[in-house]
């Protein structure tokens, strides 16, 4: 989000060289907007060699591909919205298992991400495309990605899938 005023006093912000960066800076109450990246978390679910992804039914890269993942929200946890964020896209419930990795993600235009990734496995539900995917399905892992929204989720699925071929579950 770019300020263009102080949400503490209403002044307008300017930028100014501060802490080795440039930030806007309230003149008036001393106010410094960070920008900050969010947390978004995902899960990689293989199943019977098969990766679970979603195609994103609303802008940005509304058409394209990506894990079942989303932004965290201030009540959660980062497995909590690993759940959530599975459920409302996929409709299946899974159990979080170990945490992959953590990414930069910094092709989203809305926001940096810090990508959180937890491996998942399948525990209930019944897949069917929900919330803002307009499709839910298994993809081969030993087949070429389908087009990804994200730079950040290629990145996880090539790492998954060479600890797949390796006999390594996830």
């Amino acid at each position: 989000m770019r300020y263009r005023f102080c949400p503490a006093c209403g002044e307008t912000l300017r930028r100014r060289e501060l802490e080795g960066r440039e930030r806007l800076v309230c003149s008036e109450c001393g106010f410094v907007h960070y920008e900050n990246p969010v947390p978004a978390v995902g899960v990689v679910v293989v199943d019977d060699g098969q990766f679970l992804l979603v195609k994103r039914k609303y802008p940005p890269r509304q058409g394209m591909w990506s894990l079942p993942a989303g932004f965290m929200e201030v009540d959660e946890t980062p497995t909590e919205t690993a759940v959530r964020e599975a459920r409302e896209e996929t409709g299946l419930d899974v159990r979080v298992g170990p945490l992959l990795g953590v990414y930069a993600g910094d092709d989203d235009p809305r926001v940096r991400v810090v990508l959180i990734v937890y491996g998942a496995e399948i525990v209930g539900g019944k897949l069917v495309a929900g919330d803002d995917a307009e499709d839910a399905r298994f993809f081969p892992v030993s087949k070429p990605l389908p087009e990804m929204a994200f730079a950040s989720h290629c990145r996880v699925l090539q790492e998954a899938a060479r600890q797949v071929k390796q006999g390594k579950s996830r």
